[in-house]
Formats: C-alpha cells, structure tokens, sequence
C-alpha cells in the first residue's frame, strides 16, 4: 500500500512538473526564445525519478544567440550594472587628495573603478607643449596607478564667492559617465573612512542627496532643509547632464545652490549620518541636527566617526588641511577641553580634540605617503 501511494505521489510530481515546463515552453516560443537561465537549468535532457518505473523524458531545444531576445531597448534597471566612483581634481593640491582617497577606497577592498575628472589642459599632448606640472603629475599618476580611470573635460567655473569654491561645478561633469549606470561623486576635500559599495544598492533615483543638515532651520514648527551636494549618488545621462550644466553656467551658482534649485523637490534623499559628516561637527556644542531624527542620543564622537562612510573638511575659517595656517589660526579651531574633563568608558579624555586633530593627522601622513608619486 505504501509503494502505491508512493508512486502515484510520484506520477503527480511528474505531470505538474511537466506542466509547467510545456507552459513555459510555449510563453516564450511566442516571444521567440527560451531563455538561457532557464534551459541551464536541466543540464540533462531526462527528468529522472526515484522509481525505476517512472521515466518522464523532457525535451530541451538549444537556443542560438540569433534567438534570444534583444537587449537594445533595455531599461537601464535590466542591464548589468556597472559602478563607479569619481572624483575631481582642478589643481594639485587637489589632484594629491584624490590619490589620497582613491588610495583608501582600494585598502578599504571596494569592487568598482575608480573616475578622476580632470582638466582637457593637464592632457599629454597639451602638458608636454606647456611643460607644465600638472601634466606631470598626471603622467607620474597614469604610471603609477593605472586602475585609476582616467576622463578629461573643460573647468566649469563661477565668479562669485571664495576661490577655494569656484571650480566645485566641474563636479558635475560626473552625469556625464554614462558607460556607468550609477556613480558616487564626492569631494575630494574629504577623507574616506570606510568601503562605500553598499550604496550603490541604494533604490533607483536618478539623484539621490544627503541633507545639508547643519543648515537645517525650525521655526514655528517648520522645517526647512537643504540639499547638499558634497556627495552625489547619481544615474549618469545625458539630457540631465546638459540640463545640470546649462544652469549652472546660466545661474552662475555654486555647485549646491545649482543642485537645489533643479532636484530640491525630486532628489533621493541619502541619511546624512554617515555620509555627510562635517570634521567642524566635533567642535560644535550642540549635536542635534547631526543626530536627527534621534536628537536626545547621546553624542559619542569614537563611534561616529567608526560609523561615518567619510568625513568633509570644514572648519572655517581655518584653511583646508592642504593649505598654510597660522598657529593660532590652529589654536581657536581645536575643539574645546575643560580642564575637568576626564577618560569615560569607550571615550579618551577631551574625545572630540582627539578625534578632530587624529582626522588631520590621518590626512597629513596620507599625503606625505600617497602623493609622493606626483613628482611635483
């Protein structure tokens, strides 16, 4: 009795196996093809059962490439992904920090190519006739790091403001990557400070932004908020990179102003803990904005530069780390110390000193041991 049921339940499996082959079969013969994933998967051409009286023989007809369907009208969505992250370098002090971050990006074991966007005039050809330094370290950079994709294009610049910010809108040139289907494009006045491929997975947006959270403002229970634009998560293309460009040289706007006034309505919004980390963040007092939506926890500088993705230089008015400061300019920008501050379990004594003047020591010894290869 028991071999009896035992083969009927045997048969069934076979016939509703059989029936969803054949259904199968005849979905995508209407649709010209079966599908390789699909015929991969019965490797054999014989169903085979427990019983040996029970042989369900299944056909499979190989399928030629001439059969499978075309990928040419594929949603950027069906095609294979391919990932990037860029950086831009406008001058060398600018050039040094990319090597610098592109450098820990690959000893933080990232899988995806490495974009620096440059200026046309450090190409060789141009370089070689002007003799200039630029082009020097590029081609001291093309030696030495040739996993570094190289693509060059023309400054976008503006006229107001600091210079220190005037060729920031050359970062948009990253919508133009279109042999990538999405790029994270950060400033290269921070410092990396963890593998960063987990965003990529992020849901699909053709930009997504973290919030300028330092600039958030709460009046009469309304918030207003503002996009910031010192890492983007961007769906190369190019009808918005044209659109971008066009009203960044139109407007003659920085580069975040240019990004809220095109995506402040539309833009993925990032969780800025983590990614929008600011190094003046460890001098501030009140950490509220930064800890958002979670205001009440408790503010631990170990573990949030542990957690952050990447910090962003931004202590003004003390200089960028690459650049001359006083000591006294160095003095009033060192995070406070009360002499009665004392060592807390998992926190060093004064923590946020120790981990504010630590980012700039890591940025110090980077340079003198990444940059080097530029020659200049």
């Amino acid at each position: 009795m028991l071999v009896s049921l035992r083969r009927v339940a045997l048969v069934t499996y076979a016939v509703i196996i059989l029936i969803v082959i054949t259904t199968y079969e005849i979905f995508w013969e209407k649709r010209g093809a079966i599908p390789i994933s699909f015929l991969n998967a019965f490797t054999n051409s014989t169903f085979h059962s427990d019983s040996p009286d029970i042989k369900s023989p299944v056909s499979v007809v190989p399928v030629t490439d001439s059969q499978l369907p075309s990928t040419t009208n594929l949603t950027t969505e069906q095609k294979t992904s391919r990932f990037a992250y860029a950086q831009y370098a406008t001058s060398l002090d600018y050039l040094c920090n990319t090597v610098i971050n592109f450098n820990r990006l690959k000893g933080y074991g990232i899988q995806h190519d490495m974009v620096l966007i440059y200026p046309k005039t450090w190409d060789d050809e141009v370089g070689y006739l002007l003799k200039n330094r630029e082009a020097k370290a590029l081609r001291n950079l093309r030696s030495s790091h040739p996993d570094i994709v190289l693509r060059p294009f023309n400054v976008l610049s503006t006229e107001k403001g600091d210079s220190t910010w005037r060729d920031s809108l050359t970062k948009f040139h990253a919508f133009a990557l279109t042999d990538y289907t999405r790029v994270l494009a950060f400033d290269s006045d921070s410092l990396v400070l963890n593998n960063m491929d987990s965003l990529f997975l992020a849901p699909d947006s053709p930009v997504a932004l973290p919030r300028a959270y330092w600039l958030t403002e709460r009046h009469n229970g309304t918030v207003t908020q503002i996009l910031g634009s010192h890492l983007m998560l961007i769906e190369p293309n190019t009808h918005l990179y044209e659109r971008i460009v066009g009203e960044a040289t139109r407007s003659g706007e920085f580069d975040m102003e240019v990004m809220n006034e095109l995506f402040k309505d539309s833009a993925m919004i990032l969780p800025h803990r983590r990614i929008a980390l600011l190094t003046g963040e460890f001098r501030a007092k009140d950490h509220r904005k930064y800890l958002a939506p979670d205001e009440d926890e408790e503010w631990n500088p170990i573990n949030e530069l542990k957690m952050a993705f990447l910090v962003h230089f931004s202590d003004w008015p003390l200089p960028k780390p690459w650049m001359s400061h006083s000591e006294a300019q160095w003095e009033a920008a060192l995070p406070e110390c009360l002499d009665n501050d004392k060592d807390m379990p998992g926190l060093p004594r004064c923590a946020n000193r120790v981990v504010w003047t630590g980012v700039y020591s890591d940025y110090d010894r980077d340079k003198a041991a990444y940059c080097q290869i530029l020659g200049v």
